[in-house]
């Protein structure tokens, strides 16, 4: 599967197979962000938190979040459509430095949210590896991501992929559990 090379439009859809595509995120996008993210994040992530990750998906995908983000040229933003439903979304950001590979041109894949209910698609796959490529494509020579400890599979998924851990940190949300605030910052080389 070969995906268009239409990536450089902020405001577009790219086509990367029969049924799988990305669509720019506006600010018009707002509600459908937020439904979409009440929907897809807890049933990963809710065991994390005292409310089940209400808060954070208020937090981080509010109007005012959303608007910075979206002002950042070297940011990505996109909702994932598969077979024309909205499945998640991807954003990455080029020129993103990894201070634990400082000398080295980094991309940051900030966030990849997937429903539950399409695993087992290879829908993971196809877009890591069109991030990777993307990363390449801008002159990244790394491309690195920040995972929870405690979410084994994603960290198994990330490991399969070449993706190792280079530094560790505590999220300080009041809200998540204290013994479940770790993190890994991974990265691969390209």
């Amino acid at each position: 599967m070969k995906a268009s090379n239409n990536y450089q439009s902020k405001m577009s859809t790219i086509q990367l197979s029969e049924t799988l595509s990305l669509c720019s995120i506006s600010m018009s996008d707002v509600t459908e962000l937020q439904q979409l993210m009440h929907r897809i994040y807890p049933p990963a992530y809710k065991h994390l938190w005292e409310d089940d990750g209400q808060w954070y998906v208020e937090e981080t995908f509010n109007e005012t979040q959303l608007r910075q983000e979206l002002a950042d040229s070297n940011g990505y933003y996109y909702f994932v459509k598969f077979k024309e439903e909205i499945i998640g979304i991807l954003r990455i950001i080029h020129e993103y430095k990894l201070e634990d590979v400082p000398d080295l041109k980094a991309t940051k894949l900030h966030r990849i949210y997937l429903d539950p209910k399409t695993h087992g698609n290879a829908i993971g796959t196809f877009l890591m590896d069109w991030v990777g490529a993307q990363a390449r494509q801008n002159g990244s020579q790394v491309l690195w991501l920040e995972a929870m400890d405690t979410q084994e599979q994603a960290l198994h998924f990330y490991k399969k992929r070449g993706y190792k851990i280079s530094s560790d940190f505590r999220l300080t949300f009041e809200l998540m559990h204290p013994h479940l605030r770790g993190m890994h910052t991974m990265y691969k080389l390209l």
